[in-house]
């Protein structure tokens, strides 16, 4: 993205004189997007945070070119060593489940069985990571983060969408 793209996208409303410079950034708003799953596959943050990462590119409408950054865990404690709720477990699941059935890429539920969040990720790893590019539709909504009301909780569907017709181009049709 340029930096006209940047003031464009990013600075319309930025108060300086109020606005935290730290906010924002926090991806897209609410709503229904097309987009195009860039990224996909196993990360491990300097934090030490694992996770499946995804990056999603708008690709139609008025947020075009912007993205959406999604991590996906199957750790069972947060760092703090609390148990994760088995309703955020379930709903990660499912999101991976409809994820790989969109992405073609034949994750099953048997892999949320390997031991481990990272035995887990790696091998869901294996299966997404080269499924990038596919066309998905994608639905944000947000709920209330009582202790961060600035930060709301984002909540993701995904549904199917017509894929690019792929264009064969040989030697021939370049101009040089």
């Amino acid at each position: 993205m340029s930096l006209a793209d940047l003031v464009n996208n990013n600075l319309k409303g930025f108060d300086p004189k109020k606005d935290n410079i730290n906010g924002g950034g926090n991806g897209l708003p609410a709503g229904d997007y097309k987009v195009s799953i860039s990224e996909a596959g196993h990360t491990v943050y300097k934090s030490g945070y694992d996770c499946l990462k995804f990056k999603f590119e708008v690709i139609e409408g008025e947020h075009t070119g912007e993205s959406e950054l999604m991590n996906v865990s199957f750790a069972e404690t947060s760092k703090k060593g609390n148990p994760i709720p088995d309703f955020v477990l379930e709903r990660n699941m499912k999101t991976i489940l409809t994820l790989s059935e969109l992405m073609d890429a034949g994750v099953t539920s048997d892999m949320f069985l390997l031991g481990n969040e990272t035995d887990i990720h790696v091998a869901i790893d294996k299966r997404i990571h080269d499924k990038v590019g596919v066309v998905v539709n994608m639905n944000i909504s947000e709920r209330p983060n009582k202790k961060d009301p600035s930060n709301p909780y984002k909540e993701y569907e995904f549904s199917e969408a017509k894929q690019p017709e792929n264009i064969d181009i040989d030697d021939d049709d370049l101009p040089f």
